[in-house]
C-alpha cells in the first residue's frame, strides 16, 4: 500500500494558503516602502559615515607614513652602524685594500673610506659606482663630526650626477674619537620605500578608490598636493567653510559643484612635525548616490511587482506541492519495491547498451555467471566465453528470441536460456533474462529415459512371455534330440548340431532374463543396509576377477551410511560397471575404483576406470537401451543400471574423471541418522 504525505487539501486548505500569502505580501509591502522613505533619508548619513571613515583613515594613513620615515632612517643606521662595527675597534694601517674591497662587495656597498684626522687625509676603496673620492660636502661633514663627535655618527643622503641616482654616506666616529668611517651605499631602494609610502603616493593611490573625485592637502600658504588638477581653488582664508574647518575638532562635510559633477568633501585638520598645518579635502562623487535613488525607485515599483507575481506563484507553487509530494513517495514506494523484487530475483536479468556496456544487472545474473560487480563493465570482457550473444543479436532483424548456452562450473556443465529482446527505440540495446534450466534439462533426460524404459520393460515382458514358450518347447526338443536319437552315421556332427541348439536357446534365455530385469520392479526385497559393508563384499568379489584380468580394483567407502535397497540387485550394478571397464581394456592392466561418501543428505558414489573412456558424441545415447559400441553387446547393461538406480529414488550421470578413463556417478538417498 502507498502511504500519502500530509499536505494541505481541498478548498478549506486553498483559502488559508491564499489568505497567508496574500497577508505575506501586504506585509512585504509595507516593510519596502517603510524601508524605501527610511533609505532615502539615511542614504547621505551613510555616504557622510562612509567618507568620515575614510577621511580619517587617510589621516591615519599619513601619519603612519610620516613615522615610517623615521623607521626607515632607523633601521637604515643601524644596518651601517653593524657594519662599520668590524672597523671600529681595528688598528686601521693593519686593514689592506683587499679586505676592504671583500668587505664591500659581500654587503653590496659602493664603497668603505677611512678619515684619519691625525694624518689629515682620506684613504679607502671603491668597490663599484662612479664614486672615486669623497665630495666637498662629505669631507665637510667628517670635519664637522670630528670637531663636535656627541652624536656619534651622521647619516647623509646626496643626489648623483645620473638623474634619479641617490647615494647614502654613513659617518660613524671611531671609539678614539680621532678617526671617521665612511661608507657609501646606493639609496635607489631607501628613496624609493620612501616615496611609495610618503603621503603624495599615499593620496594618489586611495584617490584611485571607486567614487573618490579627489584628495587636496591645503594649508594657509596654498596647496601642499593634490592627487588631480584641483583647478581655481579658493584660499582657506577665503572660503568661510574652511576657516570654520580648520578651527574644528572633526570631520566637516559639504555638497558641492567640481568641475564636472557634485561631490560631497570631507574636510579634516592635520598637523605634522614635516607638513605646516593644514587641512585634509576628500571629494566623494555622487553620481553613484543619484544612482541609487533613481535605481531606489525603480526597484520599489519592481518590488510592488516582483511581490504580487510572488503571490500567485506562492499559491501555484502550494498547489503543485502537494502534487508533488504525493507523487514522488508513490514513486519511492514503487521504485523500493521493485527494487527488491529485482535483487531478490531468482532469475538473472541484464541490461546492454549500444556501446556494449552492461547498465543493469542483479543479483542473480552475477551469481549465476559467478561474476560480481559488473555494472559499468563491457560484456564482451565480463562474459568472454560467450562474447557473441550480444552482437550477433543486435546484428540480427528480430527483436525478440531464445537460445541456451552451456556455461561450465564447479559444479559441472550448467544449461541457461537467455531471453533476449531490443528496446523500443534503440535496437543497439539488449535486455537479457536469464533462466537455469540445467535441473529442467536433467528432468527431461531422466524423464526420457524412464520413459524408455518403462516402454522397453513393457516390451521386454511381452516379447519374453511370447519367446519363452516356443524357446522352452526348442530346448526340449533338443534335449530330447540329443538323449533318444542315436543316428549310425554321423554321429558326432549330430551331437554338435544338437549342442549347437542348447548353447543358443541358453543365450536366448540369458537375453530375455535381461529384458525382463527392465520391467521387473520388486521394491518389496528392498530394505536398509550398510554401504560400506555391502561395497567392500562387492569390492572382495570383484577382486578375484581382477586379479585374473591384471585389473587392480580399489573400494573407499564412508562409514556410518545407510541406503535403501535390494543388495542383489544393487550388486548387479557394479558388476556391470566392472565388466564394462574389462571388455574396454582388452587385457590391459588397469585400475576399478569405486568411491562413496555422504553428500548434503545423499550418498555419492563414484566408479571409475583407467580405460579409454567414453567419446563425446556416445555420450547423449548412453543410456539408451539397445545402444552399444561392442560387436557383441546387447545395449543393455548401463540401461539395467540406471533401472535399477531408479529403482532406489536415484541419479546417475557421466562425470569428467580424474583417472583418465571413464567415471559414472550415481547419488542415492542416504538414510537419516
Amino acid at each position: 500500500m502507498f502511504e500519502s504525505t500530509d499536505v494541505p487539501s481541498g478548498m478549506s486548505g486553498q483559502r488559508l494558503l491564499t489568505a497567508l500569502a496574500i497577508a505575506l505580501v501586504v506585509a512585504l509591502l509595507t516593510v519596502s516602502l517603510f524601508s524605501y522613505l527610511k533609505s532615502r533619508s539615511d542614504s547621505l548619513d551613510l555616504l557622510v559615515a562612509q567618507g568620515t571613515a575614510f577621511t580619517e583613515s587617510l589621516a591615519q594613513a599619513s601619519e603612519n607614513a610620516i613615522a615610517s620615515e623615521t623607521v626607515y632612517d632607523r633601521l637604515v643606521q643601524a644596518r651601517y652602524s653593524d657594519l662599520a662595527a668590524s672597523l671600529r675597534d681595528r688598528n686601521l694601517e693593519s686593514i689592506s685594500e683587499q679586505e676592504l674591497v671583500t668587505l664591500a662587495l659581500t654587503h653590496d656597498l659602493m664603497g668603505i673610506y677611512l678619515y684619519d684626522s691625525t694624518a689629515g687625509q682620506v684613504t679607502g676603496v671603491v668597490a663599484r659606482g662612479p664614486h672615486e673620492a669623497l665630495s666637498e660636502y662629505v669631507e665637510a661633514e667628517v670635519s664637522e663630526l670630528l670637531q663636535s663627535p656627541e652624536s656619534n655618527y651622521v647619516l647623509l643622503l646626496e643626489e648623483g650626477e645620473t638623474p634619479g641616482e641617490t647615494v647614502h654616506y654613513y659617518l660613524e666616529v671611531t671609539s678614539r674619537l680621532d678617526r671617521v668611517i665612511v661608507l657609501a651605499v646606493d639609496a635607489l631602494y631607501y628613496t624609493e620605500a620612501l616615496r611609495q609610502t610618503g603621503i603624495g603616493y599615499l593620496a594618489q593611490n586611495m584617490a584611485r578608490e571607486k567614487g573618490v573625485s579627489y584628495i587636496i592637502y591645503q594649508s594657509t600658504d596654498g596647496i601642499i598636493f593634490a592627487s588631480t588638477k584641483p583647478g581655481d581653488v579658493l584660499a582657506i582664508e577665503s572660503d568661510s567653510f574652511l576657516t570654520e574647518a580648520l578651527e574644528s575638532d572633526s570631520i566637516m562635510y559639504r555638497e558641492l559643484q567640481f568641475q564636472e559633477g557634485p561631490v560631497l568633501e570631507l574636510v579634516r585638520p592635520f598637523s605634522s612635525a614635516k607638513y605646516p598645518f593644514g587641512l585634509f579635502r576628500v571629494g566623494l562623487s555622487l553620481d553613484a548616490f543619484r544612482a541609487v535613488e533613481k535605481a531606489a525607485d525603480r526597484r520599489m515599483l519592481a518590488q510592488v511587482g516582483s511581490l504580487l507575481a510572488l503571490l500567485i506563484v506562492a499559491l501555484l507553487y502550494f498547489r503543485g506541492r502537494r502534487k508533488r509530494l504525493e507523487l514522488r513517495q508513490r514513486f519511492s514506494d514503487m521504485k523500493s519495491i521493485t527494487d527488491q523484487i529485482f535483487e531478490q530475483m531468482d532469475t538473472g536479468v541484464v541490461a546492454v547498451d549500444a556501446s556494449g556496456v552492461i547498465s543493469l544487472a542483479n543479483r542473480a545474473f552475477e551469481e549465476i555467471f559467478a561474476v560480481e560487480a559488473v555494472r559499468g563493465k563491457l560484456w564482451s570482457d565480463t562474459i568472454k566465453d560467450h562474447a557473441s550473444v550480444v552482437h550477433d543479436f543486435v546484428a540480427g532483424s528480430r527483436k525478440t528470441d531464445e537460445t541456451e548456452v552451456s556455461i561450465s562450473t564447479d559444479e559441472g556443465v550448467r544449461v541457461l536460456l537467455l531471453a533476449r529482446s531490443k528496446l523500443a527505440g534503440d535496437t543497439a540495446s539488449v535486455v537479457m533474462v536469464v533462466y537455469d534450466i540445467t535441473r529442467l534439462k536433467e528432468f527431461e533426460r531422466a524423464s526420457a529415459r524412464k520413459e524408455r524404459l518403462s516402454e522397453m520393460g513393457d516390451l521386454a515382458a511381452g516379447v519374453a512371455h511370447e519367446i519363452r514358450n516356443p524357446l522352452n518347447a526348442i530346448s526340449i526338443a533338443a534335449q530330447r534330440l540329443a538323449t533318444e536319437f542315436k543316428p549310425q552315421d554321423r554321429a558326432d556332427e549330430y551331437r554338435s548340431f544338437t549342442q549347437q541348439i542348447r548353447d543358443e536357446t541358453s543365450r536366448l534365455n540369458d537375453i530375455i532374463t535381461r529384458f525382463l530385469a527392465l520391467s521387473r520392479v520388486d521394491r518389496k526385497k528392498q530394505r536398509e543396509i550398510q554401504l560400506d559393508s555391502l561395497l567392500r563384499e562387492i569390492g572382495e568379489l570383484l577382486k578375484v576377477e581382477g586379479d585374473r584380468v591384471g585389473l587392480n580394483v580399489a573400494v573407499e567407502v564412508e562409514s556410518g551410511i545407510q541406503v535403501k535397497a535390494d543388495p542383489d540387485r544393487f550388486k548387479q550394478v557394479f558388476l556391470n560397471f566392472f565388466n564394462n571397464s574389462k571388455e574396454a581394456l582388452v587385457g590391459k592392466a588397469g585400475s576399478f575404483s569405486i568411491i562413496a561418501q555422504r553428500d548434503s543428505g545423499q550418498v555419492r558414489i563414484a566408479v571409475a576406470d583407467t580405460g579409454p573412456g567414453i567419446a563425446s558424441e556416445s555420450r547423449e545415447k548412453l543410456f539408451a537401451p539397445y545402444f552399444t559400441t561392442k560387436e557383441a553387446g546387447t545395449g543393455l547393461g548401463l540401461s539395467t543400471v540406471q533401472r535399477i538406480v531408479s529403482e532406489m529414488g536415484g541419479d546417475i550421470h557421466l562425470n569428467e574423471s580424474y583417472t583418465g578413463g571413464a567415471m559414472f556417478v550415481i547419488t542415492l538417498p542416504a538414510v537419516p541418522e
